[in-house]
């Protein structure tokens, strides 16, 4: 374990560690959502304290996680496990389309008149772009929520740039990629460690971390179709990485979840389907 809180102190989450709720919720969207939703609140413990979480805050976090609808908790004997919400289930589904799914292409719009606060911070906050007062934007992906009176749109003609300067205008396109390089030059250095084959608990921990920051950048991604992207868009350069990465760990991490992590009926189970999918999808990316 030294060489994975010694690799992560020193390049990856340590200058911003993450919140309590946060990773629990990348915990359940990697290693628990593909499995059943279902985890020994022991385990989540132990994974939070390889990111210098304490119990004490884990048991806090969950119970405000209980609270928002997110987690609800069942007991078996001595031991509390808690599990995904239907409506938690449903929103991990598809935020997992957007990293483990194929690579964007080009695709139609989405274009909605909303005027209620609440349903403008769910368009933002799934990618799409404020066109002023309350019109918004958005690229058509699988999964995109729908809030207002929303069409579907065709760009007609072929000022493919003018499109890109109105989208790029009104969305901090810079600033995203900023983001995606950081991520790229503070992870690149994992491929190296992630090939020398760590154990499973280390694989899984790195795996972890490398999950929680590429989600926090690729869920403010408005995921536009390339043909309206800024030249040697940084995104794809990070999304490659990713896939490398996540792929390379995977084969010890798997292997430790399926022999340690527990759900209401014994151990998780090592790459059912939905596990095997995300890494084939991974793979045509390689």
């Amino acid at each position: 374990m030294s060489t994975c809180k010694e690799f992560q102190a020193e390049n990856l989450l340590s200058p911003y560690p993450p919140k309590a709720a946060r990773l629990i919720v990348t915990i359940y969207g990697d290693v628990v959502e593909p499995r059943g939703g279902v985890l020994w609140m022991g385990n989540l413990i132990s994974l939070c304290a390889g990111f210098g979480i304490n119990e004490s805050l884990v048991r806090t976090a969950v119970s405000r996680l209980v609270s928002r609808g997110q987690l609800s908790g069942q007991r078996e004997g001595r031991r509390s496990f808690y599990a995904l919400t239907d409506a938690a289930s449903a929103e991990y589904h598809a935020a997992a389309e957007s990293f483990y799914g194929e690579l964007d292409g080009e695709c139609d719009w989405i274009i909605t008149h909303c005027s209620e606060q609440s349903s403008q911070t769910v368009l933002l906050r799934h990618g799409y772009v404020s066109l002023g007062g309350d019109v918004f934007a958005g690229a058509d992906r699988p999964d995109r929520p729908l809030r207002g009176t929303a069409f579907r749109a065709v760009s007609i003609g072929d000022e493919t740039q003018d499109l890109a300067d109105l989208l790029q205008s009104v969305f901090n396109m810079e600033a995203l990629s900023a983001d995606y390089s950081d991520f790229v030059r503070a992870f690149r250095p994992m491929r190296n460690l992630a090939e020398t084959k760590p154990d499973g608990q280390s694989a899984l921990l790195l795996r972890l971390a490398l999950v929680h920051a590429y989600r926090d950048i690729r869920l403010r991604d408005p995921r536009f179709p390339p043909s309206v992207l800024p030249d040697n868009w940084t995104g794809c350069d990070a999304h490659r990485l990713f896939a490398d990465l996540y792929s390379t760990l995977s084969e010890q991490a798997d292997v430790y979840i399926g022999r340690h992590l527990l759900n209401r009926r014994g151990l998780l189970e090592e790459r059912p389907e939905a596990v095997l999918s995300r890494l084939n999808s991974l793979a045509d990316r390689l």
